[in-house]
């Protein structure tokens, strides 16, 4: 996983839903093709209790790509064009989003690294089992504040 790339806010205040963009960047680092599973959870405000009645909720992108070793084909994107909303903008305002992203090597370990827990241990181990270099295969950042 190379990169996550979100918008630093939604605007929610006017009570409409924000459409924006979610891009993340996957590389293949090894030399041979690889199928990879991308896997994106989108965490909102207030986390996983939702207090605010947020969306996007959970996971947004689960696909797999083929890439080759060649500059040209080791990587690639995936986007996703996400629907903001939160039922409490009031509470939510001033609040990040949280991105977790993870890229499995093989495409194998999807149920260890079943939504929300790209971030545990499991799923770490099962990335890194068939990975000569795990501490690249997840990426965590914030976006999206609410305004």
């Amino acid at each position: 996983m190379k990169k996550i790339s979100a918008s630093s806010s939604v605007v929610l205040s006017d009570g409409q839903p924000d459409l924006k963009n979610l891009v993340v960047q996957v590389r293949n680092e090894g030399d041979h093709t690889e199928t990879i599973g991308v896997y994106v959870d989108i965490l909102p405000p207030g986390g996983i209790t939702n207090p605010y009645g947020c969306t996007p909720f959970g996971r947004v992108i689960d696909t797999t790509v083929t890439l080759g070793t060649t500059t040209e084909t080791n990587q690639t994107t995936v986007s996703a064009t996400l629907s903001f909303a939160c039922a409490d903008v009031a509470g939510a305002t001033g609040q990040s989003y949280t991105i977790m992203a993870a890229a499995d090597a093989h495409a194998d370990d999807s149920g260890p690294c079943a939504v929300f827990q790209i971030p545990s241990m499991t799923c770490y181990n099962a990335l890194a089992d068939d990975d000569n270099d795990p501490s690249d295969n997840r990426v965590t950042t914030n976006g999206y504040t609410v305004k």
